[in-house]
C-alpha cells in the first residue's frame, strides 16, 4: 500500500503566523496591564495632589513637594509634572525643574486637563530655558581625555551646562597635574565660559607668584625686622635723651645752656643716648629704603625677556650690608 503525505507550505506558515500574532497580542496585553496604575493607585494620587495644594495654601511648600513626588511616582501624568516644576522653580533649583517640564512635553496627554496641561508646560519650559544661566568649561592643557572634571562635587565632561542660579565650585584633576579649582557666582539668564590650563604638578609656587628677581623672601623680612626694630631704638633714646637733659638743666640749674663742672657726667649720658637715638634714626630710614627695594625685587615676576637672557644677566644678586651705625645691601642686577 502507498500513503502519499503532501504538505502545504503556505499553510503552516499562516498558522504559525496566526499562532505568533496571538502570542504577541497576548504578551502585549499583559504587559499594557501590568504597567496601568491600578484603581488604589489613582485613588491614592489623587488624594496625594489634593492634600499637596492645600499644603502650598498653608505656605507648607516643603510637605507639598513630598506629597506631588508621591502623586508622580505612582500615577505619572503631565498635571503633576507641571505642579512639580511650579514648586522646583520657586525654589530655584531650576535644572530639576527643567527636566520635569521636559518629560511633561514628551509625556502622551490623552484627555482635555492633560492636553491643557502639557500647553501650559510648554510656556514655563520656553521661559524657563531663558531664566536657567549656562556655564561653558573649555579644557585646553592638558588633554581633555586625561582630565576629570567635576562641578560641585558631581562628575561632568567639558562643554556647556546649565547650572541653578548661585555659587558653585569647578575642579579638575589630572595625573601629573597640580588640581585646579575655581569658584563662580551666577545669575539668572547668564552666560560665562572657564578656561582651564593645568600646571604640571610641581609648579604651583612659580604659576601663583612666578619666578622671583632672586632676591631670597627672608632677606625682605630681615631688612624690615631691622627698620622697625632701628625705628622703635631711635624713638625711646630720643625720649629718654630728651628727660635725661631736661632734669639735668632742672637739677643743676643751668642758664643759657651753661651748666657746672659736676653735671658734666649726667650730660654725657643724655648725648650718648642722643647720638644714639640720631643713629638709630638714620639705620631705621636706609632700612626703610633697602626694604622697600627688596619687597619689589622679591615679589615682582620674572618677564619671559629675562628667562631669555639667561639667569645670570636677569637675577639680581643681593649680599645685606649690616654694620655699626648702618644698614644696606649690595648687589647686582
Amino acid at each position: 500500500m502507498k500513503i502519499v503525505v503532501i504538505i502545504h507550505f503556505v499553510t503552516i506558515h499562516r498558522v504559525m503566523l496566526v499562532a505568533v500574532s496571538a502570542t504577541t497580542l497576548s504578551l502585549w496585553t499583559s504587559l499594557s496591564v501590568a504597567a496601568a496604575p491600578s484603581l488604589k493607585d489613582r485613588q491614592q494620587a489623587q488624594r496625594l495632589v489634593v492634600e499637596a495644594k492645600q499644603l502650598l495654601a498653608g505656605g507648607k511648600i516643603d510637605q507639598a513637594l513630598k506629597n506631588y513626588k508621591k502623586a508622580e511616582q505612582l500615577v505619572p501624568q503631565v498635571t503633576t509634572k507641571t505642579e512639580l516644576a511650579k514648586i522646583q522653580t520657586d525654589l530655584g533649583d531650576f535644572v530639576e525643574a527643567l527636566g520635569l517640564l521636559e518629560a511633561a512635553v514628551a509625556t502622551p496627554a490623552p484627555g482635555y486637563n492633560e492636553k491643557r496641561a502639557q500647553t501650559e508646560a510648554q510656556k514655563l519650559l520656553s521661559a524657563l530655558e531663558a531664566r536657567t544661566p549656562k556655564l561653558t568649561i573649555e579644557v585646553f592643557k592638558p588633554e581633555v581625555s586625561k582630565v576629570t572634571l567635576t562641578i560641585d562635587e558631581e562628575d561632568l565632561e567639558p562643554g556647556e551646562h546649565r547650572l541653578n542660579p548661585g555659587k558653585h565650585v569647578v575642579a579638575a584633576t589630572a595625573k601629573g597635574f597640580a588640581p585646579w579649582s575655581k569658584g563662580v557666582e551666577l545669575v539668572e539668564s547668564e552666560n560665562q565660559t572657564i578656561e582651564i590650563s593645568m600646571k604640571r604638578s610641581g609648579d604651583e609656587d612659580e604659576a601663583q607668584n612666578g619666578p622671583s628677581m632672586g632676591v631670597p623672601k627672608w632677606a625682605v623680612w630681615l631688612s624690615w625686622g631691622v627698620t622697625a626694630a632701628a625705628l622703635g631704638a631711635g624713638t625711646g633714646f630720643g625720649v629718654v635723651a630728651i628727660q635725661t637733659t631736661n632734669q639735668v638743666l632742672a637739677d643743676y640749674g643751668c642758664q643759657d645752656g651753661k651748666c657746672p663742672a659736676r653735671a658734666e657726667s649726667d650730660l654725657d649720658i643724655a648725648k650718648f643716648n642722643g647720638n644714639v637715638s640720631t643713629a638709630s634714626f638714620a639705620i631705621a630710614g636706609a632700612g626703610l629704603v633697602t626694604a622697600s627695594v627688596l619687597t619689589v625685587l622679591a615679589y615682582q615676576k620674572r618677564t619671559p625677556t629675562d628667562e631669555a637672557v639667561g639667569e645670570e644677566q636677569s637675577a639680581f644678586h643681593f649680599h645685606p650690608l649690616l654694620g655699626p651705625g648702618f644698614i644696606g645691601a649690595n648687589g647686582s642686577f
